[in-house]
Order: structure tokens, then C-alpha cells, then sequence
């Protein structure tokens, strides 16, 4: 199982790790081309490409990855070795990750609950929202159920032109739950506290946030781009951002939002073909990483009173990869035939448990027709071992049989 949670975790990282950086890259020419909602909306590929890894994937019989030290016989010369046990780092590796997660998750609670704090009394307004007796990093739309606060100097701070564009920034914000993404975000900071990549993103997923909601705001205040830019001009910053709300004014940089401000908006048809262009990168991008995801193997059933588990992953060649799960009756041989690039392989294995708890494992390999060896080996029961016959290439390839297995016993009882 730890095993399963660290492949599963390395798995989602570089799928997410990738769809990062894919939007990253393109970022730039879809908000120079389509404008910057879409450029908000291509984030999506991010979350879809975690989704798509965590579904299941083709199930097929695997060898599970041994926690020892895989004893090996090459050639064709009988072999007893017993695999010695190793250490394993797996235990170590993810309780050091569940402690990042823990030492993230705090801090960004703790920031969260820093700037809660710092809104002193919050006061009811009679337009519904919430006035703070503090201005920092305000107006803001803080916390889970998405409250609007607005600083204590609201009416003195902003002109009335300028009071009708921050509410409708903050109401935009609002209406699209931007709060539960930056929340989803700040989870994502927790899961993946290792991956400067993820707090990078971070960062920019954030700007374009703003970049679209000040598009939205121009798009239904066409004449006002000279009021809101002004209204940009006047935050009271905060110290750090907020890790489930939005606020008016956050990290983002001002030149950036002010530039927006002097291009046009982008055509109706434009930004129709740029949506395409999103779902589609977005349908692609996850569709791939759940094609790209090794298949899923599913435990073999355990073996009956007299049989002994055997899972071996074969190779022909450094290639051809197939896999066998399988319950064998003891000293009862089993016969495979494969074909690969022409040729017929044939594995003949018998297994037999000995009394010092071990199995001894006897293999002939014959291909077409010829044998190529006959090897043998003692496995412990959840060990791993490995047999290879022929001989390494100088390109570093494998010429002939690789085969690695394990072997289970039955449960007593």
C-alpha cells in the first residue's frame, strides 16, 4: 500500500508538473489572442489532468515492486541464492511528505486566520456587505462562504465612479466561486509542498484570476477604463495573500493590469474559438495523461492450501514486456508460449516450498524449439528475484530472457 501511495503520488506530480508547464507556456499568446478569460479558463487543464491520472487505468496483472533485494541468476549454470532483505526508503519517503503536508496546511491556515483576525469588528452594511474597521489588504472577498468586506475607508478612499467598479470586481469574484479555486489552489500548495512548480503556478494562476475578472468589469463598463484604472491606483496592500479569498489588490503586478487596460477586447468570435481551443487542450491534455499511466495490477487472489502465488514479469529481447499472475500447484510444473519478433518462446516453472519456509523455483526456457538454459533458484516468499539468459549488447540492450518474480505462500489458517 505505501508502495501504491508513493507511485500514485509521483505519478500526479509529473502529470501535474507537465500540464503546469504547458500553461504556462501558452499563457501569454492565448491572453495576447484571445484575451484574458480564456487565458483564466486554460488553468482548467491542471485539475483535469490530476483527474484523469487518479482514474483507473487498464488493469493488468503487475509485479509488485519487492521491498528486497532481487537475487539473480544469469546463464544457464543452476543458481541457489536467496534474496537478502534491504532497506526500504518508501515508509521514510511519505512520512516525510504527510509531515510537509501538515507543516503547509498549518501555515496557510495560520495566514488565513492572521488576516481574519486583522479585519477587527466587521460591521453590516445596508447593501449587504460587511465594513472592517481595517483597510489592509481590503475590499476582499475572504473566506469559505464569500463574504464581501470592504475597509474601513471605503466611501473616502474610492470616488463614487470608482466605488461602482471595485463592487462589481469584488461581486464578479463572487458569482464565479474564484474563492473555492484559490482554496483548491491552496490545497494543491499543501499536496505537492515539494514542487516549487505548483507555488510558481501559484502566483500566476492568481494574476490571470484578476486579469479576467477586470475584463468582465470592462466588458460591462466599456467607457470607464480610465475610472478603473484609477480605482487600481488606490489599494491599501496586503502583507501576504489570501489563501481562500481574493482580494482587490493582491501580488499581482499593476503593470500588467493597467496594460490590459489600453488593448481591446476580444471579438465574440475570438473568444468562442479560443474556448474551443481551451476544452480541447484541456479534453487532450487529460485524456493523454490517463493513456500515458502504467496499467493498474490488481493483487493475484491468494493461493489455496498446496498451491504457491507466482507473479513474473518477462521480457524478450528488452522488449515485449508481458506479465503473469498465477497459482501454482507445488512441484507441479506450468508451461508459457509467447511469441516475440518471430520467435517462440516457451517457460516451463515449478515451484516448491522447502521446509526453512523458502521456495525453490526451477525454470527450462526454450526458444524456438532450442533450450536456452534451465535455471534455478531459492526465493524467499515476498522476495524478489531475477533470472536473465543471454548476454548484454554494447548499446547497453538486453539480448535474450529477462524475468522477474515473486513468490507468495498460503496463508496459514
Amino acid at each position: 500500500m505505501n508502495r501504491e501511495l508513493l507511485g500514485l503520488l509521483l505519478e500526479v506530480t509529473v502529470a501535474g508538473s507537465a500540464a503546469i508547464l504547458v500553461v504556462l507556456l501558452l499563457r501569454r499568446p492565448i491572453l495576447a489572442w484571445f484575451g484574458a478569460s480564456i487565458a483564466y479558463a486554460s488553468w482548467w487543464l491542471v485539475p483535469a489532468t490530476l483527474a484523469a491520472v487518479a482514474l483507473p487505468a487498464t488493469v493488468v496483472p503487475t509485479l509488485p515492486l519487492p521491498s528486497v533485494a532481487m537475487a539473480t541468476a544469469w546463464g544457464e549454470a543452476p543458481a541457489r541464492i536467496v534474496a537478502a532483505v534491504s532497506f526500504d526508503a518508501t515508509p521514510w519517503v511519505l512520512a516525510t511528505w504527510v509531515i510537509g503536508f501538515v507543516v503547509a496546511g498549518w501555515r496557510l491556515v495560520a495566514q488565513q486566520r492572521r488576516f481574519v483576525r486583522s479585519l477587527g469588528e466587521l460591521c453590516p452594511r445596508a447593501d449587504g456587505l460587511l465594513q472592517s474597521t481595517a483597510s489592509l489588504g481590503l475590499p476582499a472577498v475572504v473566506g469559505w462562504r464569500a463574504r464581501i468586506v470592504l475597509p474601513a475607508d471605503f466611501e473616502r478612499r474610492y470616488a463614487p465612479r470608482h466605488q461602482q467598479l471595485v463592487l462589481c470586481h469584488e461581486q464578479v469574484h463572487h458569482r464565479r466561486r474564484d474563492h473555492w479555486a484559490n482554496a483548491f489552489v491552496a490545497g494543491l500548495r499543501c499536496l505537492f509542498w515539494f514542487n516549487p512548480l505548483v507555488h510558481f503556478a501559484a502566483g500566476r494562476f492568481r494574476q490571470d484570476q484578476e486579469l479576467a475578472c477586470d475584463a468582465v468589469v470592462l466588458t460591462r463598463f466599456p467607457g470607464q477604463r480610465r475610472a478603473y484604472g484609477e480605482a487600481l491606483l488606490k489599494p491599501q496592500l496586503a502583507i501576504e495573500p489570501l489563501p481562500v479569498g481574493c482580494h482587490w489588490f493582491g501580488s499581482h503586478p499593476l503593470k500588467e493590469r493597467i496594460a490590459m487596460l489600453t488593448r481591446p477586447l476580444p471579438s465574440k468570435p475570438r473568444w468562442i474559438a479560443g474556448l474551443a481551443l481551451v476544452a480541447a487542450l484541456t479534453l487532450v491534455g487529460g485524456w493523454t495523461a490517463w493513456a500515458a499511466q502504467p496499467g493498474r495490477g490488481l493483487p493475484a487472489a491468494a493461493p489455496e492450501a498446496g498451491e504457491v502465488g507466482l507473479a513474473m514479469t518477462i521480457k524478450f529481447d528488452g522488449k515485449g514486456e508481458r506479465t503473469e499472475s498465477l497459482n501454482l500447484p507445488a512441484k507441479t510444473p506450468r508451461t508459457l508460449e509467447y511469441q516475440q519478433d518471430g520467435q517462440a518462446w516457451r517457460v516451463q516453472v515449478a515451484l516448491s516450498p522447502l521446509d526453512d519456509g523458502t521456495v525453490f523455483v526451477v525454470m527450462d526456457i526454450h526458444r524456438d524449439g532450442v533450450r536456452q538454459g534451465q535455471p534455478k533458484m531459492v526465493i524467499k516468499p515476498a522476495s524478489g528475484g531475477a533470472i536473465g539468459l543471454g548476454e548484454r549488447l554494447p548499446d547497453g540492450r538486453w539480448k535474450g530472457v529477462e524475468i522477474e518474480l515473486q513468490v507468495t505462500l498460503p496463508q496459514a489458517g
